[in-house]
């Protein structure tokens, strides 16, 4: 069976989005239920999901993107916090002391981190990129749950993925059509009309607030006109 709300369920790295294996597809009715079943996959450890395993397909595309960690890490937890940064500090490209230096993180410097390792010896790692962490130095960083009142907050910019299968819809003024840009804050390029289903394949996080999607064959679009599936 087939219909034109299919459930699309994608198997992700935690970390990188990095996809593990071919995304799967669903059929159903409306209405009726599904169940998605975690894989087993070499090397990694499920975490967490983006949603339900046990839902029903409803009248709109869906997707559902499971997490996984690799295996050699003792825990992954999701978080919320901010790091600032308080001498000079080495960002490496995996939490991993023998890991290649990615970056040189400048003491006064301020960043958002979602994740949180725990590796195998038990060292403590934060995520400040798709290939920055920054292990846990108390004398080095300053942890804190709430976003500190600065300008320069660093936020991991989403990197374009694979797939261009539906995953949003837009919501504009009924039986109306937003433009779509070269870039954002750039020059328009296109339009998307109210209750299109889209692609998001990129998004960037402004400091001011305003966040941007990259939509699969059109272009870039405030979040404001998007609702993700």
């Amino acid at each position: 069976m087939t219909n034109e709300s299919p459930v699309w369920v994608y198997y992700e790295d935690i970390a990188t989005q990095a996809t593990l294996m071919p995304p799967t597809r669903l059929d159903g009715g409306v209405g009726e239920p599904y169940s998605v079943t975690v894989p087993e996959i070499t090397n990694y450890t499920y975490v967490d999901a983006s949603g339900d395993l046990d839902s029903i397909f409803g009248n709109l595309p869906q997707a559902l993107h499971l997490y996984f960690r690799p295996s050699q890490w003792r825990e992954a937890h999701r978080i919320t916090m901010y790091i600032a940064v308080q001498a000079d500090m080495l960002a490496y490209e995996a939490p991993d002391d023998q890991a290649a230096v990615s970056a040189n993180i400048p003491v006064g410097s301020f960043w958002a981190t979602p994740l949180r390792v725990i590796t195998a010896n038990g060292q403590f790692w934060y995520q400040i990129g798709d290939h920055a962490w920054l292990r846990y130095e108390a004398h080095l960083m300053v942890l804190s749950d709430t976003a500190p009142n600065a300008e320069n907050i660093h936020y991991i910019q989403a990197h374009a993925v694979a797939n261009d299968q539906p995953n949003a819809i837009v919501n504009f003024l009924p039986n109306q059509a937003t433009e779509v840009f070269a870039e954002p804050y750039g020059l328009p390029i296109g339009s998307v009309a109210d209750g299109d289903f889209v692609a998001i394949i990129n998004e960037q996080h402004h400091d001011n607030g305003i966040i941007w999607y990259e939509l699969a064959h059109h272009g870039w679009i405030n979040s404001l006109y998007i609702n993700q599936l």
